[in-house]
């Protein structure tokens, strides 16, 4: 009877070995599942809030165009036709001769502003 109670002893201590060897890896992969579960969803998140974004520019050049458009014909009627072509824009007068404007402006660059350091 002793050669079984001190076999099963043994047997007892090498599977609460094996135990707490396997609750450890279990530990270490939910760990690394929930990050990246955490990862994917920020990643998601902000792809949501991109996209909304993009759908708002879009909704916003729709009515600047509708706008430049409307402003083009209004002119016009008015006998002053415009012509944008990249960075020049032309303007001429329909009721005066040799009334053509070009005007080319390149975009201004504006330096980055940075706070001013209290000291």
């Amino acid at each position: 009877m002793n050669i079984f109670i001190t076999f099963f002893m043994q047997i007892a201590t090498i599977l609460q070995s094996i135990l707490l060897v396997a609750a450890f890896i279990g530990g270490v992969f939910a760990i690394k599942n929930i990050r990246k579960s955490g990862i994917v969803q920020t990643q998601s998140e902000t792809i949501i809030a991109l996209q909304q974004q993009i759908d708002v520019l879009k909704e916003q050049s729709v009515q600047q165009q509708f706008e430049l458009t409307a402003m083009r014909e209004a002119l016009k009627e008015e006998g002053i036709y415009i012509t944008i072509d990249g960075e020049r824009v032309t303007i001429k007068r329909i009721s005066e001769p040799d009334t053509t404007r070009h005007i080319i402006k390149k975009p201004t660059t504006r330096k980055p502003t940075t706070p001013k350091e209290e000291g």
